[in-house]
């Protein structure tokens, strides 16, 4: 059975590209974090989309309820 060496998947970095087993701990911890950050937010952009959607519905829900009592 022979052994198969993995290779850690290379990193695209402001048009650069980086192998992992090039870089060092602490570049490697600050890709990790750089990711990491990157991934918050885009969940925070995907979670304010969807707070502005239901900010919409109920500021329409709101006028429909003031037209009534203005007729």
């Amino acid at each position: 059975m022979t052994e198969e060496t993995k290779q850690l998947p290379v990193i695209s970095y402001k048009g650069k590209e980086y192998k992992q087993e090039d870089l060092t701990e602490p570049q490697r911890y600050l890709f990790a974090q750089i990711l990491d950050i990157q991934k918050k937010e885009n969940q925070a952009k995907f979670t304010l989309d969807q707070i502005l959607a239901m900010k919409q519905a109920f500021e329409e829900r709101l006028q429909g309820e003031l037209n009534k009592t203005d007729e």
